[in-house]
């Protein structure tokens, strides 16, 4: 197995998973503002940024499971 790069895996980190959280976290500003305003319109936002925290978890594990396997 080849070394772990530290480069590859701040730029996976940074480019997929870091992202994706501070999109959910501006998600989840605009769930709030709705939840205020639309309880019903709300339910929908909440359920679609559930979908994403799930994709995120997601790609996370796999870079944990690459991580794992360049380790021996």
């Amino acid at each position: 197995m080849s070394p772990l790069d530290p480069n590859r895996l701040a730029n996976e980190l940074h480019d997929g998973v870091i992202q994706e959280i501070s999109a959910l976290l501006l998600q989840l500003e605009t769930y709030q503002r709705i939840l205020e305003k639309d309880p019903k319109a709300a339910q929908s936002e909440f359920d679609r940024i559930k979908k994403q925290l799930r994709k995120t978890l997601r790609n996370l594990r796999g870079i944990l499971t690459t991580l794992r396997s360049s380790e021996g």
